[in-house]
């Protein structure tokens, strides 16, 4: 038995029609059962899927009126939602090869006093600037959009503009310290303005990124020692060795610990783990570096996207750094446990008992196995998902045993999903706090890959779900603690809300979406409507802020 899409009623796209095909009770499945999109799914329902990624090169900002709120807001609902990903689908007539070389439009919603205010700025990179200044695309994607012939030839011939690969700012945005960081992987991020979303312009964070010159996307919270975890990531050059530096900020932005690593194997670093004593790191046999692969991309023959696939002879598993120490980096203890291959993009949660040699480590991640590449499939999702599903796992590190054991937990074994999100507070349980627990993904319908429909809370304890179904596509679910800056140490680890971008591909419509994290099955309790001439792109990364920089004018 397979999962099958009802498709008795194919018409027009309407919202009615998307809702009867996507909405269709599905068959029993076996175990771990995601089968891939059928032909009729490929022609029928992804098309419109897909007009999600469409262009939207305008910015805007208002306040939600009561025509655009259905349902209510919560009054405790208080901070801004942020959000990034890629604006546009081509550069002034260029088509792009992927997403992934589109720019980066920023959009903060802030929620005060029981309303919301919109606003949505692209992030000004150099490569953003000079081309809106040519209007014409200037720089190659790092997914294999190129600067077509005769503009290559003439740009290269003028020497005015670099050819080289688009900084598109587009993967994660983040507050900290006064600065919010527009940030993609291997450039310096870009600090904007928060309260006008503003380009401040690149920022080397006091000069401790001069020398590595990269900010990867994601972040660890430690609320413990109330810092901030970031990495910077460059990929092996020639005869020069890949780099990872690690930085611990305060909110001052001291950098209260550093650390320059050289690890055998690591080729990419997207997302990684902290505990109490340790930094962890996937090790991706998905990514090689080579003298002969550097110069087919530098001639154009190929790009870094475009090589990402398996290649049987390289490293995986997981590479533990020892994390508090005071000794050079070159001193830090690492430990590596080999592990099944497989890419992980994105990590969830993580929990260390015991310490030294009697310790382990349990963390999960959503793992793509070794038929995935970064094809833009259809245009569905980001990556050849119908072929290679992302699937949530669990994993159980033994330092005694020096073993690494994964798992699949029958409650999620058939559900696609990525983008996965715990409260950002727990990402270093305190003691006070209690074992992590909930994981919440952006899911397809059991044994479907896509479209992304669902939002699946799941209970990394019991070993249970709660599932909301929607009638078009999830984003990646955002979590907004209750409590603030407090739930580190107070309140329930569910408690607060979940934030998602939502589209209606019959409608052509953006919504944002408010769920409450504990009743996540019960569906929306707001809907926040952009309207048609608002629409906004998928995103990929979102991010919450306890803090409001826009509030109501105030009135006589």
């Amino acid at each position: 038995e397979t999962a099958c899409l009802d498709f008795s009623v194919v018409n027009k796209f309407s919202i009615s029609c998307f809702t009867k095909l996507i909405c269709k009770k599905m068959t029993e499945l076996h175990k771990s059962a995601i089968r891939k999109l059928t032909k009729q799914e490929i022609a029928e329902v992804i098309p419109p899927v897909a007009r999600g990624w469409e262009t939207q090169r305008k910015e805007f900002e208002f306040w939600f009126d009561k025509e655009q709120v259905s349902g209510n807001i919560p009054l405790e609902l208080y901070g801004t939602f942020l959000r990034n990903g890629p604006g546009f689908n081509d550069v002034y007539g260029t088509p792009l090869k992927h997403p992934i070389d589109g720019d980066g439009m920023v959009c903060a919603i802030t929620f005060v006093n029981g309303k919301a205010h919109f606003r949505s700025k692209y992030v000004q990179t150099r490569n953003h600037v000079e081309e809106s200044g040519a209007q014409q695309m200037l720089y190659d994607g790092a997914m294999g959009s190129r600067v077509l012939e005769p503009a290559r030839s003439e740009i290269i011939g003028s020497k005015k503009f670099g050819v080289g690969f688009r900084d598109p700012a587009h993967t994660n945005v983040f507050y900290w310290g006064g600065k919010l960081l527009a940030c993609h992987e291997y450039a310096l991020p870009h600090t904007l303005d928060p309260a006008t979303l503003e380009t401040v312009g690149p920022d080397s964070l006091g000069n401790k990124l001069k020398k590595i010159r990269a900010l990867s996307a994601h972040y660890r919270y430690d609320g413990v020692k109330d810092v901030l975890v970031v990495i910077g990531f460059r990929a092996a050059v020639k005869n020069f060795p890949s780099q990872l530096s690690v930085f611990e900020f305060d909110r001052e932005w001291n950098c209260v610990s550093e650390a320059d690593l050289q690890i055998d194997g690591l080729n990419y670093a997207h997302d990684f783990l902290v505990t109490p004593d340790w930094y962890i790191f996937h090790i991706t046999p998905f990514v090689k570096t080579s003298p002969e692969l550097t110069k087919q991309i530098i001639k154009g023959e190929t790009s870094p996207g475009e090589s990402m696939k398996f290649y049987d002879d390289a490293k995986s598993g997981m590479v533990f750094v020892q994390r508090n120490v005071q000794t050079a980096s070159a001193q830090r203890q690492q430990i590596f446990m080999q592990a099944e291959p497989c890419h992980i993009f994105h990590f969830c949660n993580a929990e260390q008992i015991g310490t030294g040699e009697d310790s382990v480590i349990k963390f999960g991640a959503v793992c793509l196995p070794k038929a995935f590449n970064m094809e833009w499939q259809y245009k569905g999702f980001l990556s050849n998902t119908s072929d290679a599903p992302g699937v949530y796992h669990d994993y159980e590190a033994n330092f005694k045993t020096r073993t690494l054991k994964r798992s699949c937990p029958e409650p999620v074994a058939d559900r696609s999903c990525e983008f996965p999100t715990i409260n950002p507070y727990r990402h270093v349980p305190s003691p006070s706090s209690g074992s992590p627990r909930f994981v919440y993904l952006m899911s397809g319908q059991k044994g479907i890959p896509l479209p992304f429909t669902d939002i699946v809370k799941y209970d990394t304890i019991d070993r249970t779900t709660k599932v909301w179904h929607s009638d078009g596509v999830i984003g990646e679910p955002v979590f907004f603690p209750r409590l603030g800056n407090a739930s580190t140490h107070f309140g329930d680890e569910d408690d607060g809300w979940i934030i998602t971008q939502f589209y209606k591909p019959g409608a052509h419509e953006s919504e944002f979406l408010v769920l409450d994290a504990k009743k996540i099955e019960d569906g929306p309790i707001c809907r926040l409507k952009m309207g048609r001439d608002k629409h906004i792109p998928y995103s990929f990364h979102g991010t919450f802020c306890p803090y409001v920089f826009t509030h109501p004018k105030p009135k006589l």
